[in-house]
């Protein structure tokens, strides 16, 4: 018997050195399977678009097999469409549980948007390395000045059809970027984010952004599982909070679709939460 590395049908990997944050990412691009092929081809590779959505995917070394696998066959029956995915990871070695290691502890400074020195130090004597944090706007505009335009000028990506997927703190990132640059994406997927995070700043982001806009035109997904809730764990209760406030405000051009997965802990609900915002972010 033979074996050789696992590699995802029609995908890539590259590796960019970004400006912005001084830090390599690993980068792996999924095509739809039908990008390259003819409008003759029979189905399901038939009446494709001249240009595709593209879903970014945060902690792509965890999440980007796992939404082109549910993209894919999900498209086929026709509601939805197919999408070029984009995970944004880092480097992988040959040892799986250093790369693991590595992914867990960088993704601290990414997708963070403020310094919280208590998590840092907690984080630090866990993993016996130093894990800095708050590096969100940075990593912010590495994805806007550098990651989306080059895909956009490479593929044929459609500008209209920006999707980003987050989930725990990639949650976090998705709504700091939200209230950054409003209009960067038209769809967001917002799963379980960690809004305990740096003294709740996403509540106290929000406010000081109603204050100045009435205006956010983006649609927004927002998961969290039934299990996320207990003596030590507020997710459930702040995602639910933040959804009301959301709504509340009334937000010209936003829209918000909230879901509570019942019977799921943080790391399961990953998988249901990013299917069913796929469905609505892909919806036809």
């Amino acid at each position: 018997m033979t074996s050789e590395p696992d590699i995802l049908l029609a995908s890539e990997v590259r590796v960019i050195d970004s400006m912005r944050t001084g830090r390599a990412y690993r980068i792996t691009i999924s095509l739809p399977l039908g990008y390259a092929s003819s409008q003759t081809e029979d189905w399901p590779f038939n009446n494709l678009p001249p240009k595709w959505p593209v879903v970014y995917v945060l902690d792509g070394n965890w999440y980007a097999s796992m939404v082109t696998g549910i993209i894919r066959p999900m498209c086929w029956c026709g509601s939805t469409s197919d999408a070029i995915v984009v995970g944004i990871g880092y480097a992988e070695g040959k040892d799986a549980i250093e790369a693991f290691r590595e992914s867990f502890t960088r993704r601290d400074f990414d997708l963070t948007p403020v310094r919280d020195e208590e998590v840092e130090k907690s984080m630090q004597a866990a993993h016996k390395r130093p894990v800095p944090n708050g590096g969100a706007g940075v990593f912010h505009k590495f994805i806007k000045h550098e990651l989306i335009p080059m895909i956009e000028s490479e593929y044929r990506a459609d500008p209209a059809r920006r999707i980003l997927a987050g989930h725990s703190y990639g949650g976090l990132f998705g709504l700091f970027g939200m209230f950054e640059t409003p209009d960067l994406f038209e769809s967001l997927i917002i799963g379980s984010p960690t809004l305990s995070y740096g003294n709740r700043y996403t509540f106290q982001r929000e406010e000081a952004f109603a204050k100045e806009h009435t205006a956010l035109p983006v649609k927004v997904y927002l998961y969290v599982g039934e299990h996320e809730e207990s003596i030590d764990d507020t997710t459930m209760t702040d995602t639910l909070r933040l959804a009301a406030i959301l709504q509340g405000r009334k937000y010209e051009g936003f829209s918000l679709v909230k879901h509570v997965f019942l019977d799921q802990n943080h790391c399961e609900v990953a998988a249901p939460g990013f299917q069913w915002g796929l469905k609505h972010a892909l919806k036809k």
